[in-house]
């Protein structure tokens, strides 16, 4: 089946909103459709996961890609939703098992070369994420020690979206303790 569900969250204040990312590949004019109120960084989305995901060693599917982010009626801003989207799509293309994004929220920035980069609001979005039934999230490795402080919830740290299609060259973390410096930060 060409479709492919992943999930993230849309940030409005502090308030976080479980966004679900649909990913359809289908026939017809080969392309990439981005729907459900994106801002004008989330619609860049589509080149910036294009060559993510090719210079990632992956293939691009040469077909009609139809991306929906639901509620579409909700704001979604930013380049948060990078790394669900690309999830997802190599999830309706067969190469990510479906089985592996269950569960899974995905926040993170793709750059042009694979790498995952941080994005603010980590914290509020995992406390989130939780209450909602995911006990796992996903993010870059710089956002980890925040994503740790929510009590209850498995974060896997990846450095990049290679990192994040093949497990195991991706850190897994669940406690803050050992996402946090063994000495503690101090003011001079």
């Amino acid at each position: 089946m060409p479709l492919a569900r992943t999930y993230s969250v849309a940030l409005v204040g502090v308030t976080g909103h479980v966004v679900e990312v649909e990913a359809d590949i289908a026939n017809g004019l080969v392309g990439m459709i981005l729907v459900g109120l994106p801002d004008t960084a989330l619609r860049e989305a589509r080149d910036r996961i294009r060559a993510a995901i090719v210079n990632s060693g992956e293939e691009w599917p040469h077909r009609k890609i139809t991306v929906g982010l639901s509620p579409a009626s909700l704001p979604k801003r930013g380049s948060w939703f990078d790394l669900a989207i690309a999830i997802g799509l190599l999830t309706a293309a067969g190469t990510v098992p479906r089985a592996a994004s269950n569960g899974v929220m995905f926040f993170g920035e793709l750059g042009l070369d694979g790498q995952l980069r941080p994005v603010p609001g980590v914290l509020p979005a995992v406390a989130t994420a939780v209450p909602k039934g995911f006990g796992t999230v996903m993010v870059a490795e710089q956002n980890a020690p925040e994503a740790a402080l929510v009590p209850g919830v498995r974060v896997i740290a990846a450095s990049s979206l290679a990192a994040a299609v093949r497990p195991g060259q991706v850190r897994r973390r669940t406690s803050p303790r050992s996402m946090l410096p063994s000495e503690p930060y101090r003011l001079r």
